[in-house]
């Protein structure tokens, strides 16, 4: 992974004034985590399942905190069932997920990135999640402020999907 991309993923949760962070370690998202881990803006939560990170931004958000999912595009697909719960059953609740979106077409990631590829846009789309692809390092902490200021504005998710070509 780029330093470059770690800096500007940090850097944007810290302009967005993110202070609470869920994240599933994973192969991609392994390398931003001692970052947020030593930094003490960050309260960092890691979990097993991207359902219970989402549940767990949920509450978090609850208690006055402003939380950020970090995750793989196929954690959007496996947590749709704890999206969907949070919104019908709750209304929803705010909190940002920026997702490693690999696989996208055209983009040279490995096979088994191209379902979530394809389904987590449709995901997103089918429960009415703003969300944005950003394909240029320079540009991912501007979309992580304003994904939060969507979450903000919205009260509920929002996504920030940062495309495969920067390699997150």
């Amino acid at each position: 992974m780029q330093a470059g991309i770690i800096e500007a993923v940090v850097a944007g949760l810290k302009q967005a004034k993110i202070d609470f962070v869920a994240t599933l370690s994973c192969t991609l998202v392994g390398p931003i985590l001692p970052h947020i881990m030593r930094d003490p803006q960050f309260k960092h939560v890691p979990v097993g399942n991207e359902g219970d990170g989402i549940v767990i931004c949920a509450g978090a958000s609850m208690g006055g905190k402003r939380p950020a999912i970090l995750m793989e595009n196929t954690g959007v697909v496996i947590g749709a069932y704890a999206l969907t719960g949070l919104d019908c059953q709750h209304g929803g609740f705010p909190f940002l997920m920026v997702v490693d979106h690999r696989g996208s077409f055209g983009d040279g990631s490995a096979y088994f990135y191209a379902g979530g590829a394809r389904m987590a846009p449709v995901v997103l789309e089918g429960m009415r999640i703003p969300y944005i692809l950003v394909g240029d390092s320079d540009k991912i902490a501007e979309a992580i402020v304003r994904g939060q200021k969507e979450v903000e504005s919205y009260g509920k998710p929002a996504a920030v999907l940062i495309c495969a070509e920067e390699g997150l």
